[in-house]
């Protein structure tokens, strides 16, 4: 078995009331993972809940889960070619409800 390789592990804080977690590692090509790849983009609240997710696996591929933290099964298919669409996708809605919940 080979070791897990991390492609981005990485934690920072928006502002007073959130924070972001970022992470992607390298997983064995499998009918869950078919490119290779587990992706997981949170937007947490300070109480520890998830506000928005974007993660990857079958049979979904890339998806956004918007209604967080009341209904886990809502989910936006995202159409990208990779981790960093999606990901730059996800930071564009942080951007969004940080900027809709200041007014």
């Amino acid at each position: 078995m080979s070791a897990t390789k991390v492609i981005l592990n990485e934690t920072f804080a928006i502002n007073h009331k959130y924070r972001v977690v970022l992470y992607i590692v390298k997983v064995p090509v499998s009918e869950k993972f078919p490119e290779g790849k587990k992706a997981r983009f949170v937007l947490l609240h300070v109480d520890g809940y998830p506000r928005l997710l974007v993660d990857n696996h079958e049979p979904f591929g890339f998806h956004m889960h918007t209604q967080l933290p009341d209904d886990h099964g809502v989910r936006l298919e995202l159409l990208v070619i990779d981790h960093d669409e999606a990901l730059n996708i996800f930071l564009r809605e942080v951007e969004r409800i940080i900027a809709n919940e200041d007014h």
